[in-house]
């Protein structure tokens, strides 16, 4: 266990998934002999998987996606999201202006 709960974030290494939901700032990592062994753990509730090497993506991709993943980004890349993209599953700008047709 790397970090504490005074809000800078908590790290736990653990051989099996923790058997709680870590929220906020807390990770639990778990290692795994081949990457495709973590796909099971996603979920509906995994928003984004940063994935390293690059060249991994593709092989991931399509079962992260069947598995419920919404971002599949290349590791350290999640902080930033180009404007006009998909967010939580639907797009947030759309929501917040009125379309109007002129036909």
């Amino acid at each position: 266990v790397w970090g504490g709960y005074d809000g800078r974030g908590l790290v736990i290494r653990s051989p099996e998934p923790v058997d709680f939901h870590p929220d906020g700032k807390i990770v639990n990592v778990v290692p795994v002999a081949a990457l495709s062994e973590a796909v099971p753990h996603a979920g509906v509730a995994t928003q984004t998987v940063g994935v390293y090497p690059d060249t991994r993506k593709p092989e991931l991709r399509d079962a992260l996606a069947c598995a419920g993943v919404q971002r599949v980004v290349s590791l350290g890349r999640a902080g930033g999201m180009p404007p006009g993209l998909s967010h939580d599953g639907f797009y947030p700008l759309q929501r917040l202006m009125r379309w109007v047709n002129d036909e």
